[in-house]
């Protein structure tokens, strides 16, 4: 994104740093299928069009306190990044076992055998 983004001037990328940090934190990610922000944050960064817009007004009857709502928040994005990076544990576990071969030893082939001496202190 940087490199896209300092195509035409690559003298100015520390003043665009920012800015691309800023995007990649709002994107979603593929495997968890949230964005690094609500994923740390528990909430949606708003853009500087979110700003400029008047948000919708709510009654004060269904209005959740800051720290129910952002404890919620944060625990619904943790369970939907638990659940989408085990399903992709479960896929790309699935594509290696594929590809693996079981090794077959019969009773009477020879084998190596690490056996790892126990640790020894040193005389100064």
């Amino acid at each position: 994104m940087l490199r896209a983004t300092c195509q035409d001037s690559p003298q100015n990328w520390p003043q665009k740093l920012n800015i691309v940090m800023a995007a990649s934190r709002m994107t979603v990610h593929k495997v968890t299928g949230i964005t690094p922000n609500l994923a740390m944050l528990g909430r949606q960064v708003m853009l500087p069009a979110t700003l400029i817009a008047k948000p919708p007004e709510e009654s004060m009857d269904t209005v959740v306190p800051f720290n129910q709502s952002l404890r919620y928040c944060l625990r619904d994005a943790h369970n939907r990044v638990r659940t989408a990076t085990q399903s992709a544990a479960s896929t790309q576990k699935s594509c290696f076992d594929k590809n693996v071969k079981a090794i077959q030893i019969t009773q009477t082939q020879l084998v190596w055998l690490f056996w790892p001496s126990s640790p020894r202190r040193q005389k100064f």
